[in-house]
């Protein structure tokens, strides 16, 4: 019952970070990165100009991270689209994770410094799947991941392994 409730929370959260996402400047460095990370591989999707979507991770009073989601032709698949998460090394940054996703926001939940993501990658209006992901110390890696699928009152979660990344 502990583990449905969460779940409910972290879903119910993300719709809600979505609709309150703060919408920051992009330094010129981390907008050029995030374009080259996300980069088009058909020359004819070069040449359109990407939205790009900006929410910061803050732990302890101050900014650790952003995330970038980029939005364009070739960036997107339904409603699921890039989403890098840059986090901040010396002076700049240096990407920690790139993913497809309706919407990923960090937690309250803070691992080893870092507050966890959570991603929703949507299958259908009714099915997405939800993965969480912690910081290790030394990179954001799966720790829970659960189909959610949306009924008349409660939705229907349901917990798996995560799936290793391809890459």
């Amino acid at each position: 019952m502990k583990l449905i409730t969460f779940l409910v929370f972290i879903f119910l959260s993300g719709v809600v970070a979505v609709a309150v996402a703060q919408r920051e400047g992009l330094s010129a460095d981390l907008k050029a990165a995030a374009l080259r990370d996300a980069a088009c591989t058909q020359a004819a999707d070069k040449e359109k100009d990407p939205t790009l979507e900006v929410l910061a991770i803050r732990t302890g009073g101050r900014e650790v991270g952003t995330i970038v989601e980029v939005q364009g032709a070739c960036h997107c698949q339904n409603t699921n689209c890039d989403a890098l998460v840059y986090l901040r090394s010396g002076d700049g940054y240096r990407l920690a994770l790139h993913e497809k996703y309706a919407s990923l926001h960090p937690m309250k939940i803070v691992k080893q410094g870092m507050p966890s993501l959570t991603g929703q990658f949507a299958i259908s209006s009714l099915k997405m799947e939800t993965t969480v992901y912690d910081w290790n110390g030394k990179a954001y890696k799966p720790s829970m991941c659960a189909t959610v699928i949306k009924r008349k009152k409660v939705p229907t979660i349901t917990q798996h392994p995560c799936k290793t990344p391809s890459q």
